[in-house]
């Protein structure tokens, strides 16, 4: 089974299912987003997940997570090239984008909160997971988690060509973990 497999044979999201310790798999997760352009175009792209990890006993303890903000991505270079410079990401001085989740609540849908940071400032952000589409493999070793946010770049420093673009980005998130040996 691999880790974004979605067949019978996996179970649903539960919390006796995860209690834990993981290990972020960084080459099959992923960090969407869009955003807006002239405040009604629709912009996509992505960031390059670098690690994370999540401890779960009898609750959640905390979920970390690193993305590249030098690998911003859009599929348009010279958008690409703006939004990684000084005037957005500034990627050459911070080079990644980091989140820190201490809360998780279980009713439905669960919620992490928590904070990230952009720039060397940190926000609140609250992801919202979709339980019906995660899955843990049967032997319990690896989860896949999917989970959104609406994320205000201006609060997070990141307030370039205001009159051209949007303020808020929706992020759409796919988490794989393995399972670590305690």
């Amino acid at each position: 089974m691999s880790l974004t497999d979605h067949s019978e044979a996996a179970t649903g999201l539960t919390a006796a299912a995860v209690d834990g310790s993981w290990t972020l798999d960084a080459g099959t997760s992923s960090v969407e987003f869009t955003g807006r352009h002239f405040f009604f175009l629709p912009v996509t792209g992505s960031l390059p997940v670098r690690s994370g990890s999540a401890v779960l006993r009898g609750g959640l303890r905390k979920v970390e997570a690193e993305v590249d903000a030098a690998g911003f991505s859009t599929g348009n270079a010279n958008r690409d090239k703006a939004v990684r410079g000084l005037g957005f990401l500034d990627a050459d001085r911070f080079p990644s984008i980091r989140f820190t989740g201490e809360h998780l609540t279980t009713g439905e849908p669960w919620r992490v909160t928590g904070l990230i940071e952009v720039k060397g400032r940190s926000v609140p952000l609250a992801f919202t997971v979709d339980t019906g589409a995660c899955t843990v493999s049967p032997d319990g070793t690896r989860a896949v988690v999917h989970a959104t946010a609406e994320l205000d770049r201006h609060a997070c420093g990141v307030s370039a060509m205001r009159p051209l673009v949007g303020p808020r980005l929706r992020l759409r998130v796919t988490a794989a973990f393995v399972r670590t040996a305690e």
